[in-house]
């Protein structure tokens, strides 16, 4: 076979795959066309990680009738977790680390891979998406929905450093996930945050303020730092503060 047609052969299947994933992307397509061609990439992915990564972007496009979206990715969601997971998890990953709506593979890769896989996963998306500007803040909130609930000692100190992201959501996201937490060791980093000069956000005072009192925290080293941020909802003993 000559080289020209080893190329156009490759080209000819990278137009067929584009096809098929146009497709899927299409939320005005007819459910049906969706589900043949999720079937074709599927059949696809037992020997092509693109296809597989091209079939998950099925999870980022809401279809124009919500029923039938729900359930087609309902469908997709249980037809990739029983693929053997060395098929599905690359896949995983590279879509992890190069699409921004990614709670749906998030919770693929809980379903499908290990701790440890899961972990050295959440390691590599993490890195991508530091607490810095990005101009759509979803994937950091999916991973902080993710992180809060794994049980792992390292998992409170990775959700304080969005304490800072640039993003009022993502912080008030981090803030959220470690009052929920619980970890007196998140304190100092949830105090610093209240009293920051640059925090502007009202509602996420208030939050802060609001987990305080309701995990009862010994606050009595701060009585100084706190004051100028009581406002008139929230009250402080001495030791604890107090919705008023």
């Amino acid at each position: 076979m000559a080289l020209r047609d080893l190329f156009s052969s490759a080209g000819r299947d990278k137009s067929r795959l584009d096809k098929l994933i146009r497709t899927i992307e299409n939320k005005y397509t007819q459910s049906g066309d969706r589900y043949a061609a999720m079937e074709r990439l599927l059949a696809l992915g037992q020997e092509s990680v693109p296809a597989l990564i091209g079939l998950m972007r099925r999870f980022t496009v809401a279809a124009s009738k919500s029923i039938e979206d729900e359930e087609e990715k309902g469908w997709l969601f249980r037809q990739l977790t029983a693929l053997p997971p060395e098929k599905v998890l690359p896949a995983a990953r590279e879509f992890l680390l190069h699409q921004e709506s990614i709670a749906w593979v998030l919770r693929l890769v809980e379903d499908v891979a290990d701790p440890a896989q899961e972990w050295a996963i959440l390691e590599a998306v993490l890195a991508k998406h530091p607490p810095v500007y990005e101009r759509d803040p979803s994937t950091k909130l999916d991973l902080l929905t993710r992180l809060q609930e794994l049980s792992d000692p390292r998992i409170p100190a990775i959700i304080a450093q969005y304490l800072g992201d640039p993003d009022e959501g993502v912080r008030y996201g981090a803030v959220e996930a470690l009052i929920k937490l619980a970890d007196p060791a998140t304190m100092p980093a949830l105090l610093a945050r209240l009293v920051h000069p640059d925090e502007d956000s009202i509602r996420l005072r208030s939050r802060i303020l609001a987990g305080f009192a309701a995990l009862a925290w010994d606050l009595s080293e701060h009585r100084v730092a706190l004051a100028p941020h009581l406002g008139h909802e929230f009250s402080f003993d001495g030791k604890h503060v107090h919705a008023r």
